[in-house]
């Protein structure tokens, strides 16, 4: 099994240059700036709101829906525990993305991908 490093100056051999791919024109500020915007519309953060919202209002309506609602299903507040569930699994998704945030690729990896997906040398 070749290694990564293997496979790029194979890669390099092939394109006839010895010299690293070149860069995408990125700075650090701009990498710095992605990866805020990229925070803000993280899916992490998104699917732990609406779960959020909705917990809340299943919550709210376990605790002050009718006696004939709470007891309907063989006398267990349904609403009231799903919306608790709800809350805490909303609550562990925004603390997950508050803390595991979305960085800036290093400038020496910048431009060349992950994983499989690299970028053709030019």
């Amino acid at each position: 099994m070749t290694t990564l490093k293997e496979r790029r100056e194979r890669i390099r051999e092939r394109a006839g240059r010895d010299e690293p791919l070149p860069p995408t024109g990125s700075t650090d500020e701009e990498e710095a700036e992605s990866a805020k915007a990229a925070n803000w519309f993280d899916i992490r953060r998104l699917i732990g709101a609406v779960f959020l919202v909705y917990g809340l209002m299943l919550t709210v309506t376990g605790i002050v829906g009718s006696y004939h609602v709470k007891h309907k299903a063989d006398g267990i507040n349904v609403d009231l525990w799903t919306g608790i569930g709800m809350l805490v699994f909303g609550a562990l998704m925004v603390f997950w993305a508050l803390t595991r945030p979305t960085v800036p690729e290093p400038a020496e990896t910048r431009g060349q991908g992950s994983g499989r997906i690299r970028r053709a040398p030019a």
